[in-house]
């Protein structure tokens, strides 16, 4: 059997020019990060992760997982603590773990992000007990977006140690 020529043979070879060169793929690539830098500076101000309001609610999930953290490990540790809440707005919550031989404190800061505040405008002094996991006195804690007086969600604590989040 010889070779053919015809129609069904791999002769001549195939096109070196049958995709796209990385030069081509890079220029498209460009233009769209051109195009979406454009589109982003646009609606930078739009975005949520700029809202105030969006910002201050992210926190208070966060300080609602805080709380949550801290009352686990103030019971599996079998260690008690208290909790500094202020009663005008802060951005700063202190926490100082209290034992026989030690003082450990602790302090969730908002980097500025919202405002912290107790329900009522008294600051207060709280005290979890790890013998019964409670709380004393429970507390409502507001979270308000910098400069605001008005709340966007609460951090509900209940005198069995029950942390929980709100709306206003």
């Amino acid at each position: 059997m010889g070779s053919s020529f015809g129609r069904g043979a791999a002769w001549p070879l195939p096109s070196l020019r049958c995709g796209f060169s990385l030069v081509e793929t890079l220029v498209v690539v460009a233009i769209c990060g051109v195009l979406g830098g454009f589109l982003a500076i646009t609606l930078g101000n739009k975005l949520p992760w700029n809202d105030p309001k969006e910002v201050a609610i992210r926190q208070a999930e966060a300080v609602q997982r805080w709380l949550d953290a801290e009352l686990e490990k103030g019971l599996l540790e079998q260690k008690a603590f208290t909790l500094k809440l202020p009663g005008t707005p802060s951005k700063k919550l202190f926490l100082t773990w209290e034992g026989h031989s030690f003082t450990e404190s602790e302090t969730y800061d908002s980097r500025a992000e919202c405002d912290f505040a107790v329900q009522g405008g008294h600051p207060a002094t709280i005290i979890y007990n790890p013998s019964y996991h409670s709380v004393s006195p429970a507390f409502t804690l507001n979270v308000l977006p910098p400069g605001d007086r008005y709340p966007v969600r609460r951090v509900i604590v209940s005198p069995y140690a029950r942390v929980r989040l709100s709306l206003p």
